[in-house]
C-alpha cells in the first residue's frame, strides 16, 4: 500500500470536520448525559431530615434522583415524538404572536400554586427577612420594636443572624430594603404571596418583549416564554418568599431598556436591583452591559445617563437604608457600624473555593439542567454557538457565565433554594439564548420538533413533580410545630432550635408582636414555664411535641 501526500491528511481531516452533524441527537445525548451527571452526584438521603448547615446536600440528594430519571424519559420520549409522532407547532407561533392570553394563565397557576403548595409560607429566613420588613414598612415604620427582655426569644445567639435587633427591642432585616418595598403593598391589601406570581408573568413578557428585539421577524419569542415558563426553576421560584423572581425580572428588564437604549430608565431598574436583598446578583449581570455601552460610541453620553438613573435609588435604597441600619443597629457608633459591616461581609462572604465548594458548586451546575426543561442548556449552548456574532447575544451569554464565576468565590453552598438560586438574576439567558439557536438557518424540524417536545412534556410532568417535591418538604418542615389545637386568646409556641430540622426558621413572628401566635425559642422546660408564669400567669400547657410546646393564654 502505497504511501500517501503529505498534504492528505489535513485535505481529509478538512473534509471530515465539513461534514454536517445533525444536532437534534446530540442534543438529546447532552440532555441524558447532564441528567446522568445528577445522578452521579446523587448519596443516599440520610435519615432525619436536614440538619444544619447540610439543607443543601439533603435536598440534592431528596430531589435530584428523581427529577434527573424523569428528564432523561423526557428526552427519550421527545426524541420518539421528533421522529415518529406529531408535536404541536403552531403552539410557537401563537405565542409568539400574542403570549397574552398564555401569560394570564401561567400567572393565575402560579398565584394557586403559592397558596396551595408553597403554603403561603416564608420557608427560609431568606425570605422571612423581607417579608418581616415589609409587614415593618407597612405600618409606617423603619424598624419594628418589641419588649427588650423578649429579643434573645426571638433572635438566636449567633453573631449575624437575619433579622438584627438592638439592645433597645429595635428590629429590622439584615438584607437591603428593595424587594420588601416591593411586598409593602401586598402586605397592606394581606396577600404578600401574590407578589412573585405576578413577577412571574411580568418576567415572561419580559422574555417575550427581549427576544422579539434580538430576533425580529421570527418565532423565538414564542420560544422564549415556552422554555421560559416550562422550567420549575422559573415556576417554583415565582411561588416562592426569595427575591429571586424580582432579580430575574429586573435583570431582563434592565437588558431590555439598555437595548432599546433608553438609559434612563435602565439605570433606575438597575438600582432597584442592586437593593432587592444584596448587591452582588445585579453587579455581576449588569458589569458586561456596562462595559459595552463604555465601548460604543458615544460612551460618555451613555455611561451619564445611566448613572444618572442609578444615582437617585442608591442614594435613597442603599445609603439611605445603611445609615437607618447602623442607627439602629449601632445608635452610639453609626460609622463604626457601617465599617464593621462592610469588614463582615468582604471577610466572611467571599474566599478561594475549597474543594467542597467546587463540589457545591458542580451540583449548582447540575441544578441548573436538571430545573430546567430537560434540553435547555444544550440549546442554550448551541444558541450561542450560532448566534454568538450578535453583539448583544454574547452579553447574555458574558453576564451568566460572569454570575456563574463570581459565586465560585462565594462561600456559602446556598442552603435553602430550589434549583441553583444564586444563579436566578442571569438565567433568563438561558430561555432566550436557546430561542434564538433555535430561529437560526441551521436549524432543522428535527430539532425544532424535538424541543417543543421537550418544553410541553417538561410543562406537563417535569413543574409537576417539583411541585410536589417542594410542598411535601414544606408540609414536613411546618409539622414540626407542635399542635396548636384548643381555645384561647393568644398561643404561645416555644420552638427547641437545637432540635429537629431548621427549627429556628419556624421562629416567625409579627415584627410587634401583636398577633395571635408567638413563635418563640425554647431555653428549657423550666425557663419556658417561667417565662410563662411571669408573662402570662393564668396560662396553661395544651400541648407538647418532640421540638416544642404550646402554650394558651386564656
Amino acid at each position: 500500500m502505497g504511501e500517501q501526500p503529505a498534504s492528505a491528511l489535513p485535505a481529509r481531516v478538512g473534509a471530515w470536520m465539513r461534514v454536517p452533524i445533525s444536532a437534534a441527537p446530540v442534543t438529546a445525548i447532552a440532555g441524558i448525559a447532564l441528567g446522568a451527571l445528577s445522578l452521579m452526584l446523587a448519596r443516599p438521603l440520610p435519615s432525619g431530615g436536614p440538619v444544619a448547615p447540610r439543607v443543601f446536600e439533603y435536598l440534592f440528594y431528596r430531589n435530584e434522583p428523581q427529577a434527573a430519571w424523569l428528564a432523561i424519559a423526557v428526552v427519550l420520549a421527545s426524541a420518539a415524538l421528533a421522529r415518529w409522532g406529531r408535536v404541536p407547532g403552531s403552539v410557537v407561533s401563537r405565542l409568539a404572536a400574542d403570549p397574552r392570553s398564555f401569560v394570564a394563565v401561567i400567572t393565575l397557576v402560579l398565584a394557586a400554586a403559592a397558596l396551595l403548595v408553597y403554603r403561603a409560607h416564608p420557608l427560609s429566613m431568606d425570605e422571612y427577612a423581607p417579608l418581616f420588613q415589609a409587614r415593618v414598612f407597612a405600618r409606617g415604620r423603619l424598624a419594628a420594636q418589641v419588649p427588650p427582655e423578649l429579643v434573645p426569644r426571638l433572635i438566636p445567639d449567633f453573631p449575624r443572624w437575619f433579622i438584627e435587633a438592638a439592645p433597645s427591642g429595635a428590629m429590622l432585616s439584615a438584607y437591603w430594603p428593595g424587594f420588601a418595598l416591593l411586598l409593602t403593598p401586598f402586605v397592606w391589601i394581606g396577600c404578600p404571596w401574590l407578589l412573585n406570581p405576578l413577577l412571574g408573568g411580568a418576567t415572561l413578557l419580559l422574555a417575550w418583549r427581549l427576544a422579539g428585539r434580538l430576533w425580529p421577524g421570527t418565532t423565538a419569542a414564542g420560544w422564549a416564554v415556552l422554555f421560559t415558563a416550562a422550567s420549575p426553576a422559573f415556576s417554583v421560584n415565582a411561588i416562592s418568599f426569595y427575591a429571586l423572581a424580582a432579580h430575574l425580572a429586573a435583570s431582563l428588564c434592565f437588558a431590555v431598556l439598555v437595548i432599546e437604549d433608553r438609559l434612563f430608565l435602565a439605570g433606575v431598574v438597575g438600582s432597584l436591583a442592586l437593593a432587592l436583598h444584596n448587591p452582588l446578583p445585579h453587579t455581576l449581570f449588569a458589569l458586561p452591559w456596562i462595559a459595552w455601552l463604555a465601548w460604543r460610541p458615544g460612551r460618555l453620553r451613555n455611561l451619564l445617563v445611566l448613572a444618572l438613573g442609578y444615582v437617585p435609588g442608591l442614594i435613597v435604597l442603599v445609603g439611605g437604608w445603611m445609615w437607618c441600619r447602623t442607627r439602629v443597629t449601632h445608635p452610639v457608633e453609626t460609622r463604626g457600624g457601617l465599617l464593621e459591616g462592610l469588614a463582615f461581609f468582604s471577610k466572611n462572604v467571599f474566599a478561594a473555593p475549597s474543594v467542597d465548594l467546587l463540589i457545591a458548586r458542580t451540583m449548582n451546575l447540575a441544578e441548573v439542567a436538571s430545573w430546567a426543561v430537560p434540553l435547555l442548556v444544550p440549546l442554550a449552548v448551541l444558541g450561542f454557538v450560532r448566534c454568538r456574532a450578535d453583539a448583544r447575544v454574547r452579553l447574555l451569554a458574558l453576564s451568566s457565565l460572569l454570575t456563574l464565576a463570581g459565586y465560585a468565590f462565594v462561600v456559602y453552598d446556598q442552603g435553602h433554594g430550589w434549583g441553583f438560586r444564586y444563579f436566578h438574576a442571569a438565567w433568563g439567558a438561558l430561555p432566550l439564548l436557546a430561542a434564538g439557536g433555535l430561529e437560526s438557518v441551521e436549524t432543522t424540524p428535527p430539532l425544532r420538533k424535538l424541543a417543543l417536545a421537550a418544553a410541553l412534556l417538561g410543562l406537563v410532568f417535569c413543574t409537576p413533580l417539583r411541585f410536589r417535591q417542594v410542598r411535601t418538604f414544606i408540609d414536613e418542615h411546618l409539622a414540626q410545630v407542635p399542635s396548636t389545637a384548643g381555645g384561647g386568646r393568644r398561643t404561645v409556641v416555644f420552638i427547641d432550635a437545637l432540635r429537629g430540622s431548621y427549627t429556628i426558621d419556624l421562629v416567625q413572628n409579627d415584627p410587634f408582636l401583636e398577633s395571635d401566635r408567638w413563635m418563640l425559642i425554647s431555653f428549657g422546660e423550666r425557663a419556658d414555664r417561667n417565662f410563662m408564669r411571669a408573662f402570662f400567669p393564668s396560662a396553661r400547657r395544651a400541648a407538647a411535641g418532640p421540638f416544642g410546646s404550646v402554650w394558651q393564654v386564656d
